[in-house]
């Protein structure tokens, strides 16, 4: 696990070196760093239930590299829960009700337009998340058991939108859009409840995050 957060922080530094190199000579590169602390609703596409049910928190930091007054780029470290819930339909009888969850932390590498008056932006960029732990609760409300009928990849590579706006001098607030580009689970053997065809994280943080 340790192998795998050193890899992501020396590909970020590689590529704000890279970035640093190739532009300073045009323009000094102006960082700055934000922490963030949110909440998160989350699904998981494949587990045979629908909707944004699982509620859970986030929280990170954020080094900005900007060159230009209308583009930047960004790199991240922030830990997310996410997983699925199933809800009860009492309408309908069903009082029954199970979860998946599973905590990972998120290595966003995002490319940001700032346009107009630099009031707000929107960003697109990739993922890659390590997972941290992973636990269920099943019909029966007994808590959260690991997960034994499948297996969850050490990694998620996801694709990531952000919007957000200066709420202030010195706070921002955002809204996070993930999806996972690849399975996070390989098939099991055997038909698993829970299980469909593949599963995927799709995740939408809610963050407000304060310059430092």
């Amino acid at each position: 696990m340790s192998r795998c957060v050193a890899l992501f922080m020396l590909v970020g530094f590689v590529v704000a070196h890279s970035a640093v190199v190739g532009q300073s000579e045009e323009r000094p590169i102006a960082f700055s760093a934000k922490l963030a602390l949110g909440f998160v609703t989350t699904q998981v596409q494949g587990d045979q239930i629908s909707g944004f049910n699982q509620f859970g928190g986030t929280f990170g930091a954020t080094l900005n590299m900007r060159r230009t007054s209308s583009r930047s780029s960004e790199l991240g470290i922030v830990w997310t829960q996410k997983g699925s819930r199933k809800p009860p339909d009492t309408k309908n009888g069903d009082y029954t009700t199970w979860q998946y969850r599973f905590t990972y932390i998120d290595v966003p590498l995002l490319r940001l337009w700032h346009p107009g008056a630099d009031t707000w932006w929107f960003g697109i960029g990739l993922q890659p998340s390590i997972l941290l732990g992973k636990g269920q609760e099943d019909f029966y409300g007994n808590g959260l058991s690991d997960i034994s009928s499948f297996v969850l990849n050490p990694i998620d590579l996801g694709a990531i939108g952000v919007a957000g706006f200066h709420a202030s001098d010195r706070v921002d607030v955002e809204v996070r859009l993930a999806q996972s580009l690849l399975p996070i689970s390989p098939r099991p053997e055997q038909t698993v409840p829970g299980w469909n065809n593949y599963m995927m994280n799709m995740a939408i943080q809610w963050m407000v995050a304060w310059r430092i």
